[in-house]
């Protein structure tokens, strides 16, 4: 399959992501969430004491099928002592009185850096919205990845393809009037004029963007 020139270099851009760490918004209005662009992402958390209960919001796309959500965090400093966050999966109104999970948590351990991991079966494709709140002592950062569930999430504000991720069901996203059907997985293998090659894994790519 031939590739647009234009989607090759938008693909690169999407490799940069990858390694530079992807990171957004964070936003802390229920009724507005931020949207994700990807099956992961990392953020900050505060210190209780200081900043209180600090709420952040995601909203994304899943099901049906079952949705595992893996939550990874770290503490800012040694000095900080104890770090710890809490989360939910809420339904897309943002009501906790019904959420998808409920109350799960995360707390560092001696070595600075703790893990929970949740899963729920969702019968439906739904809009949902993942609800953090910061609930122990020292702050510090945080890594969400999303699997399972037929995920999908928007494209970015510039405009761009969207394909699937992992074993999701793919997105078609358009530029103009014409349509690109970008393969879910295998290897897009590129080479360049001087020569040089380069080897994409099609299922780590959520989302390709043209930017002028």
């Amino acid at each position: 399959m031939k590739y647009p020139r234009f989607l090759i270099f938008a693909i690169f851009s999407v490799i940069l992501t990858f390694a530079a760490g992807t990171s957004f918004a964070q936003s802390t209005d229920r009724d507005n969430p931020t949207p994700l662009n990807s099956s992961e992402v990392s953020g900050v958390f505060g210190d209780h004491q200081q900043d209180g209960n600090k709420e952040i919001f995601y909203s994304f796309t899943a099901g049906p099928g079952e949705l595992t959500i893996t939550f990874d965090i770290k503490r800012r400093s040694r000095d900080d002592g104890m770090a710890g966050v809490s989360f939910e999966l809420l339904q897309r109104n943002g009501s906790s009185s019904a959420p998808l999970i409920c109350c799960e948590g995360v707390q560092t351990g001696d070595g600075g850096t703790g893990r929970e991991v949740a899963s729920v079966k969702l019968v439906r494709r739904q809009a949902v919205i993942l609800h953090i709140t910061n609930a122990s002592n020292g702050g510090g950062t945080f890594n969400v990845r999303l699997t399972g569930g037929a995920t999908s999430f928007e494209a970015p504000a510039t405009g761009g393809y969207g394909v699937g991720n992992d074993n999701n069901e793919p997105e078609r996203g358009y530029r103009g009037n014409d349509r690109i059907d970008v393969p879910t997985s295998g290897t897009l293998h590129i080479k360049m004029k001087n020569g040089t090659t380069q080897d994409i894994n099609l299922n780590r790519v959520s989302s390709i963007s043209v930017r002028p």
